[in-house]
């Protein structure tokens, strides 16, 4: 059951338990592929799952090749939009 679903820059956490967001890797790619539309350039693996979901189910393990993408770290800093040095 997800009671507590606060969501920080590239994780997810869930009652206690850290889960990894694989749209904001930088490993993570789409393919054209209908069946496999999501890929993993790290693992070089693709499949109908999110690569951190099959890395879980197949390791027992969290993915561990987790890698922020850089737009997603320049977003999580705030823009003081009154600050007098953008006037």
């Amino acid at each position: 059951m997800l009671v507590n679903k606060i969501k920080e820059f590239d994780t997810i956490y869930f009652m206690d338990k850290k889960k990894i967001n694989c749209l904001h890797c930088k490993h993570y790619y789409n393919t054209w592929d209908p069946k496999s539309p999501r890929g993993c350039r790290l693992f070089s693996f693709k499949g109908p799952h999110f690569p951190s979901q099959s890395v879980l189910r197949e390791t027992g393990q969290e993915c561990e090749g987790f890698s922020a993408n850089a737009k997603f770290k320049a977003s999580s800093a705030k823009l003081d939009l009154n600050s007098d040095d953008l006037w």
